[in-house]
């Protein structure tokens, strides 16, 4: 029995090394695609990357304790974004797999620091404002036909049973003044039916979130910018899709497409 034990540590030890070298070799190839001195531009070519990359839903949760997590083979719509501005942010600052681990933890987590599920940014109008605090992106939604969106955000704590994370009430009461932080604040989005007017003044690398007919919810969904034209079209990692995929039609007709998304949000990332 003590040698299976130590045997089984052994080998998950091995897949661990495994994977650690394998996500770096991966790294390394990303820091080899050409350079761009405008970051939006790497962003989008990060981006394309990692065009039919499997999706992969959930890959944050499922931990015991708060920990990093880095993965290049499986994307949700978050993690994708996260992933290629902190790759963008590395090849433009500092090509090494410690600057994209650094990058990757200021965008995730609340002041850059791992405490705890709550320190994590769950709720997308709370990611903007942070790395917009922090000087990494700018929320433009206001300049590119925003309109004020007053929406009472509290998903989380009025579906707590979809968060094993929640069910210690340190935690639940946490998120909960979380999200009232949230709700202290003022907000912006562009209805569906003014996207198309929004599209020329949107740019390569602008990271985009649609906004929800959900109650309590501020955002389904999340993806990048891809310029053609006057038009704009969407990389993201689509649950319908399977996988990273470019949309086949412009930005304003995907969103119209899917009921539940009631407008967007815009951010662009800034040189720091």
């Amino acid at each position: 029995m003590i040698r299976f034990v130590v045997l089984s540590i052994l080998l998950l030890g091995s897949f661990r090394s495994f994977g650690q070298a394998s996500l770096q070799k991966t790294f390394v190839q990303k820091m080899e695609l050409p350079a761009s001195p405008d970051i939006g531009t790497q962003v989008l070519r990060m981006s394309e990357s990692f065009l039919g990359t499997p999706y992969v839903a959930g890959t944050l949760e499922g931990n015991p304790t708060e920990r990093l997590v880095c993965k290049f083979d499986g994307l949700d719509c978050t993690t994708l974004v996260e992933s290629v501005i902190a790759l963008a942010v590395a090849k433009t600052e500092n090509s090494t797999f410690e600057e994209y681990k650094n990058e990757l933890t200021k965008l995730r987590y609340r002041d850059g620091t791992i405490d705890g599920y709550p320190s994590r940014l769950h709720y997308i109008l709370d990611w903007m404002y942070e790395n917009q605090k922090r000087g990494r992106l700018e929320d433009i939604t206001a300049k590119v036909g925003g309109v004020p969106f007053t929406k009472e955000i509290n998903f989380m704590t009025t579906h707590a049973n979809l968060y094993p994370s929640l069910a210690a009430s340190e935690v639940y009461e946490k998120l909960k003044e979380q999200e009232a932080v949230i709700n202290s604040r003022e907000h912006s989005y562009i209805p569906k039916n003014a996207i198309q007017k929004a599209e020329p003044m949107l740019h390569d690398g602008d990271i985009v979130a649609f906004t929800s007919s959900v109650e309590g919810l501020d955002v389904n969904h999340m993806g990048i910018i891809s310029k053609v034209g006057s038009r704009a079209y969407l990389i993201h990692a689509s649950l319908t899709g399977k996988k990273v995929i470019m949309t086949n039609v412009p930005l304003a007709e995907y969103v119209a497409s899917v009921p539940k998304h009631t407008g967007m949000i815009v951010a662009r990332l800034n040189d720091i």
